[in-house]
Protein backbone atom coordinates (compact mmCIF):
# COMPACT_ATOMS: atom_id res chain seq x y z
CA UNK A 1 0.00 0.00 0.00
CA UNK A 2 1.23 2.98 -0.93
CA UNK A 3 0.64 6.37 0.63
CA UNK A 4 0.01 9.55 -2.02
CA UNK A 5 2.46 12.02 -2.24
CA UNK A 6 1.78 15.31 -1.42
CA UNK A 7 1.90 18.13 -4.25
CA UNK A 8 4.66 21.33 -4.00
CA UNK A 9 1.36 23.40 -3.21
CA UNK A 10 0.24 21.28 -0.65
CA UNK A 11 3.30 21.11 1.35
CA UNK A 12 4.17 24.79 1.13
CA UNK A 13 0.05 25.27 2.38
CA UNK A 14 1.21 22.63 5.09
CA UNK A 15 4.51 24.51 5.91
CA UNK A 16 2.11 27.47 7.67
CA UNK A 17 0.93 25.57 10.25
CA UNK A 18 4.60 25.10 11.77
CA UNK A 19 5.24 28.80 11.07
CA UNK A 20 2.26 30.04 13.06
CA UNK A 21 2.82 27.53 15.80
CA UNK A 22 6.25 28.82 16.61
CA UNK A 23 5.34 32.24 15.69
CA UNK A 24 2.12 32.09 18.39
CA UNK A 25 4.77 31.38 20.78
CA UNK A 26 6.00 34.98 21.19
CA UNK A 27 2.30 36.52 22.18
CA UNK A 28 1.73 32.82 24.64
CA UNK A 29 4.99 33.73 26.23
CA UNK A 30 3.66 37.39 26.36
CA UNK A 31 0.52 36.40 28.07
CA UNK A 32 2.90 34.11 30.99
CA UNK A 33 5.15 37.23 31.65
CA UNK A 34 2.13 39.71 32.29
CA UNK A 35 0.71 36.75 34.39
CA UNK A 36 4.25 35.68 36.41
CA UNK A 37 5.89 39.46 36.53
CA UNK A 38 4.90 42.95 37.62
CA UNK A 39 3.27 45.52 35.27
CA UNK A 40 3.80 48.01 37.27
CA UNK A 41 6.62 49.85 36.21
CA UNK A 42 7.75 50.57 31.95
CA UNK A 43 11.21 49.84 31.18
CA UNK A 44 13.41 53.27 30.68
CA UNK A 45 13.57 54.22 27.35
CA UNK A 46 17.69 53.64 27.05
CA UNK A 47 16.18 49.71 28.22
CA UNK A 48 13.59 50.00 25.99
CA UNK A 49 16.34 51.12 22.73
CA UNK A 50 18.33 47.81 24.04
CA UNK A 51 15.62 45.64 23.78
CA UNK A 52 14.77 47.17 19.89
CA UNK A 53 18.71 46.94 19.45
CA UNK A 54 18.67 43.20 20.79
CA UNK A 55 16.83 42.33 17.61
CA UNK A 56 19.35 43.76 15.51
CA UNK A 57 21.86 41.14 15.79
CA UNK A 58 19.47 38.90 14.20
CA UNK A 59 17.61 40.55 12.27
CA UNK A 60 20.72 41.00 9.99
CA UNK A 61 22.13 37.14 10.23
CA UNK A 62 18.55 36.03 9.27
CA UNK A 63 18.51 38.09 6.30
CA UNK A 64 21.65 37.35 4.77
CA UNK A 65 22.12 33.55 6.29
CA UNK A 66 18.59 32.75 6.35
CA UNK A 67 17.92 32.71 2.58
CA UNK A 68 21.02 31.03 1.29
CA UNK A 69 19.61 27.17 -0.04
CA UNK A 70 21.36 24.75 -2.50
CA UNK A 71 21.44 25.51 -6.15
CA UNK A 72 18.85 23.43 -8.32
CA UNK A 73 20.32 22.19 -11.71
CA UNK A 74 19.54 23.20 -14.97
CA UNK A 75 17.47 21.32 -16.66
CA UNK A 76 15.77 20.02 -13.22
CA UNK A 77 12.52 18.92 -13.57
CA UNK A 78 9.78 21.72 -13.07
CA UNK A 79 8.08 19.39 -10.76
CA UNK A 80 11.27 18.26 -9.14
CA UNK A 81 12.67 21.97 -9.00
CA UNK A 82 9.03 23.03 -7.10
CA UNK A 83 9.76 20.17 -4.55
CA UNK A 84 13.65 20.80 -4.03
CA UNK A 85 12.60 24.48 -4.15
CA UNK A 86 9.72 23.42 -0.79
CA UNK A 87 12.20 21.57 0.80
CA UNK A 88 14.81 24.20 1.14
CA UNK A 89 12.09 26.76 2.04
CA UNK A 90 11.21 24.83 4.95
CA UNK A 91 14.62 24.05 6.34
CA UNK A 92 15.26 27.38 5.42
CA UNK A 93 12.69 28.46 7.41
CA UNK A 94 13.90 26.94 10.46
CA UNK A 95 16.80 28.47 10.43
CA UNK A 96 15.30 32.12 10.15
CA UNK A 97 12.78 31.19 13.26
CA UNK A 98 15.60 29.91 15.15
CA UNK A 99 17.73 33.25 14.70
CA UNK A 100 14.70 35.21 15.65
CA UNK A 101 13.68 33.23 18.38
CA UNK A 102 16.40 34.51 20.27
CA UNK A 103 15.98 37.65 21.10
CA UNK A 104 12.37 36.82 22.63
CA UNK A 105 14.06 34.31 24.69
CA UNK A 106 16.85 36.54 25.99
CA UNK A 107 13.93 39.52 26.72
CA UNK A 108 11.65 37.15 28.39
CA UNK A 109 15.10 35.52 30.55
CA UNK A 110 15.50 39.56 31.37
CA UNK A 111 11.89 39.57 32.58
CA UNK A 112 12.16 37.08 35.00
CA UNK A 113 15.89 38.61 35.78
CA UNK A 114 14.05 42.34 36.44
CA UNK A 115 11.03 40.86 37.48
CA UNK A 116 9.37 43.47 34.95
CA UNK A 117 6.81 41.66 32.09
CA UNK A 118 7.47 44.82 30.30
CA UNK A 119 10.91 43.91 29.36
CA UNK A 120 9.65 40.85 27.31
CA UNK A 121 6.70 42.83 26.07
CA UNK A 122 8.71 45.07 24.91
CA UNK A 123 11.72 42.88 23.06
CA UNK A 124 8.93 40.23 22.55
CA UNK A 125 7.11 42.35 20.25
CA UNK A 126 10.07 43.44 18.13
CA UNK A 127 11.11 39.48 17.76
CA UNK A 128 7.28 39.21 16.87
CA UNK A 129 7.87 41.46 14.25
CA UNK A 130 10.84 40.29 12.96
CA UNK A 131 9.88 36.12 12.67
CA UNK A 132 6.74 37.63 10.83
CA UNK A 133 8.90 39.08 8.43
CA UNK A 134 11.30 36.42 8.38
CA UNK A 135 9.13 33.03 9.02
CA UNK A 136 5.66 33.23 7.34
CA UNK A 137 6.11 31.55 3.99
CA UNK A 138 4.89 34.43 2.00
CA UNK A 139 5.29 35.58 -2.05
CA UNK A 140 7.66 38.05 -1.01
CA UNK A 141 9.71 35.14 1.07
CA UNK A 142 9.45 32.85 -2.27
CA UNK A 143 10.71 35.54 -4.64
CA UNK A 144 13.75 36.08 -2.41
CA UNK A 145 14.18 32.45 -1.69
CA UNK A 146 14.20 32.08 -5.43
CA UNK A 147 17.86 33.82 -6.04
CA UNK A 148 19.23 31.48 -3.81
CA UNK A 149 18.47 28.08 -5.68
CA UNK A 150 18.51 29.71 -9.39
CA UNK A 151 21.73 30.81 -9.06
CA UNK A 152 23.63 28.37 -11.01
CA UNK A 153 20.80 28.98 -14.22
CA UNK A 154 18.35 26.18 -12.52
CA UNK A 155 14.53 27.41 -12.46
CA UNK A 156 12.98 27.21 -9.03
CA UNK A 157 9.22 27.84 -9.71
CA UNK A 158 8.59 28.53 -6.20
CA UNK A 159 6.74 31.89 -6.96
CA UNK A 160 4.15 29.85 -9.23
CA UNK A 161 2.58 27.95 -6.11
CA UNK A 162 2.30 31.15 -4.09
CA UNK A 163 -0.13 32.67 -7.19
CA UNK A 164 2.40 32.90 -10.03
CA UNK A 165 5.65 34.83 -10.92
CA UNK A 166 6.31 37.55 -9.09
CA UNK A 167 6.13 41.08 -11.48
CA UNK A 168 9.57 42.40 -12.50
CA UNK A 169 10.43 45.38 -10.12
CA UNK A 170 7.49 44.96 -7.53
CA UNK A 171 8.20 43.47 -4.33
CA UNK A 172 5.27 42.00 -3.13
CA UNK A 173 4.16 40.78 0.62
Amino acid sequence: MTTPSTSPSQSLQAQRIPAMSVIAMVPILGVVSALVFDLHEYPSPLVAGGLFVLNLPAFGPAETIGYKVPAITPGTEPEAAQRQSVTAMQQSMILRFAITEAPALLSFAGAAVTGSAWVYLVGGFWALLSMIWHVWPSRRIATKLERSPERAGGRAHLTELLGGPSAPGHQQY
